[in-house]
């Protein structure tokens, strides 16, 4: 099994540094794609593997539990025994770009295991199954269905688009559903094919899969308006079961793409809103500079008209906007704790309602709570926060915004997520070398600290370390990461 992609002989964008949020004042800023950090130990020391859930151009997926938290993951593996130490640069990217991402409809990375021979990239696990797979079921959808998985998908694009990311293969193969229930929101995966890109210049590389690829894709010369094509295949092929450019071979499909109009001539067609169908011609346009943008998309008539509705309960609105108004931390290494819980320790499904919740203050859709987008809904409950206060308190990355995880770590119940038990979790993990206590080098390398943080650390061990033995015990963690609560 080959570690590369067959058309990444076609690549020539370089591997861009990952842009980092700009960051102001806060002496300890870690983020949750600061704890994911490529470590030499070998993945069973904290991973039993079970069975293959997939397949992908890379190597197979596995169903596996982490042995101190139980809690379920999903593990590829990847074959680098053969690759070239550039094109294991390559398929880091992917892991690069994951930590870069934060958005409940975007699949979240937790670990990455790198031997001699393997590459191990641990992410959650969704276990509903693809949407390509109820597509075969179902046959097509109902606009209001249809519209309810493109909100999850468009938002999750949006949010890509916002942090500089392009997916390059948007599919209903890369599509998962988070559990088997039939509301279950929808994940975007598979990024071995994303790339960051820059508004000022043009991506080069043919990446993707020909049936969703955007003509000029094909010509090698794009924008993150490729993307929009995309969904505008997937949303076609929900409301109708088939796809709109077809052919027997990879030449006939190019053609079509290149230069047939999109057909609503099939009867399947007959009862599908005008609406939906101006949309899907506006984002199908041979041209990109005519094409639609992600954000037009999600402000589309046909989109938001079917989105409204099975929102959380007023009573529930009050309770998480006063939690996030109260919400204030001393320490920033007890942030870092909170932030590493939420992200690291507690499972994905346990915020579905939270989920509801940010999505309905981010009005915009791109994953970023914003100024004016609290404002609106403080206003709207009559409360009394300030603004600015709640922003300053919850903003840990300093970039204007309160974002995915920040909310969750503000909102989240303190007693489920912030109790003895998780943070004895917690330890557990840092103590890689099961020793009862936290040396210097554990707490550093678990929360992805380096040189630069390396005082910084060592002030925390001196602070926590209440008996000066040069370690910190389970009872001075606790009593360091509670006390400023």
């Amino acid at each position: 099994m080959g570690c590369c992609h067959p058309t990444a002989d076609l690549e020539t964008d370089k591997i861009a540094e990952i842009p980092k949020v700009q960051r102001y004042s806060r002496s300890l800023v870690l983020t949750p794609g600061d704890f994911v950090i490529i470590k030499s130990e070998p993945v069973t020391e904290d991973y039993v593997f079970e069975n293959v859930v997939g397949y992908g151009a890379f190597g197979e997926v596995r169903r596996a539990y982490h042995k101190v938290l139980k809690l379920e993951r999903a593990i590829k593996s990847i074959d680098i025994s053969h690759c070239k130490e550039k094109d294991i640069q390559k398929l880091l990217k992917e892991v690069s770009i994951l930590k870069l991402l934060d958005h409940p409809n975007i699949i979240r990375i937790f670990d990455v295991y790198r031997s001699s021979t393997k590459l191990y990239i641990v992410t959650e696990m969704c276990t509903g199954g693809e949407l390509f797979d109820r597509i075969k079921h179902m046959r097509k959808f109902s606009e209001n269905q249809a519209a309810k998985y493109m909100s999850d998908i468009i938002c999750a694009v949006m949010h890509c688009h916002q942090r500089g990311v392009v997916h390059r293969d948007l599919k209903p193969e890369n599509l998962l559903f988070t559990t088997k229930e039939p509301d279950a929101k929808l994940k975007l995966i598979d990024f071995g094919t994303s790339t960051l890109f820059d508004k000022t210049k043009k991506i080069k590389g043919i990446f993707g899969t020909y049936f969703y690829m955007a003509p000029e894709v094909i010509s090698g010369n794009y924008d993150e308006k490729c993307d929009v094509w995309s969904l505008g295949v997937i949303l076609y092929v929900l409301l109708s079961g088939d796809l709109p450019f077809t052919g027997s071979t990879e030449e006939e499909i190019i053609s079509k793409i290149r230069n047939a109009s999109v057909s609503f001539s099939r009867p399947t067609w007959k009862n599908v809103s005008e609406e939906a169908k101006i949309l899907i011609m506006k984002m199908l346009k041979k041209i990109p500079e005519m094409r639609i943008s992600i954000e037009e998309v999600f402000d589309s008539p046909w989109l938001k008209s079917r989105c409204d509705g099975n929102l959380p309960d007023i009573e529930f609105e009050i309770e998480l906007l006063n939690k996030l108004g109260r919400f204030e931390t001393e320490s920033t290494f007890q942030h870092a704790i909170y932030s590493y819980i939420v992200s690291q320790i507690i499972d994905s499904s346990y915020f579905n309602k939270l989920n509801e919740m940010f999505s309905k203050i981010d009005k915009n859709g791109d994953g970023l709570l914003s100024r004016e987008e609290l404002k609106d809904v403080i206003i709207k409950f009559d409360l009394s926060f300030d603004i600015d206060e709640i922003i300053q308190r919850c903003d840990i990355d300093r970039n204007g915004y309160i974002n995915y995880s920040e909310f969750l770590i503000a909102t989240v119940e303190a007693s489920h997520a912030y109790s003895r038990e998780r943070v004895r979790e917690v330890f557990e993990v840092f103590d890689k070398n099961k020793d009862g206590k936290l040396s210097l080098d554990e707490i550093r390398n678990s929360l992805g600290g380096n040189a630069n943080n390396f005082t910084l650390f060592k002030q925390i061990l001196s602070e926590a370390d209440t008996n000066g033995d040069g370690v910190i015990d389970f009872d001075e963690f606790l009593d360091y990461v509670s006390k400023h609560k």
